[in-house]
């Protein structure tokens, strides 16, 4: 009895997270939660999750060369200096190359490269998706994302971002951008 329990906990961690990791075949990547990232896909741009509502997992991509590598200036933020502008929030980018790092010891992360011109940005999507960096159908939000977004009522995200207008960080034009884009839903 002991060692049926045992292959069935065995095979149930084994489905469970074989579904649940990102695979990257045929040039294209499905995430967690099963969204397809592809070469031409047209990612839409939600908020950045970053306190002044820039976007922590949307940066400048580490070969373009607007890239800021300094650890000393920017008040030693770096990252920040490189992270993707609130101004791009609600615009569309067409995926340009799907990039992986890491190792299959310590895990890889998936990035796809955006932008226009000289300027590259890279997404880490799976944070990106968890953090409504990207828009993504309902159907492939992560769990606890589809939960928390069912709660919120529009209200709610009304009162959010006129809170980020009074505290300054939206400006009064993308404060109506943001209210009309919320009262249409």
């Amino acid at each position: 009895m002991k060692k049926v329990l045992l292959i069935f906990t065995l095979l149930f961690f084994g489905i469970y997270y074989s579904q649940t990791a990102p695979k990257f075949e045929n040039d294209t990547l499905t995430t967690s939660t099963g969204f397809k990232v592809y070469v031409g896909l047209d990612l839409k741009i939600g908020t950045g999750s970053m306190n002044d509502g820039d976007f922590k997992f949307i940066r400048t991509n580490a070969s373009s060369m607007f890239n800021y590598y300094s650890t000393t200036g920017y008040q030693g933020l770096a990252n920040q200096a490189n992270s993707f502008r609130r101004s791009n929030s609600g615009l569309t980018f067409k995926v340009k190359k799907i990039m992986t790092r890491g190792s299959k010891k310590n895990g890889f992360i998936y990035y796809a490269k955006i932008g226009s011109g000289m300027i590259n940005y890279e997404v880490d999507l799976e944070n990106a998706i968890k953090s409504g960096e990207i828009t993504v159908p309902d159907e492939f939000l992560p769990k606890e994302k589809s939960q928390n977004q069912n709660s919120e009522t529009k209200y709610d995200r009304l009162k959010k971002i006129k809170e980020l207008k009074d505290s300054g960080v939206l400006s009064e034009e993308e404060f109506q951008k943001e209210k009309e884009k919320i009262m249409k839903e």
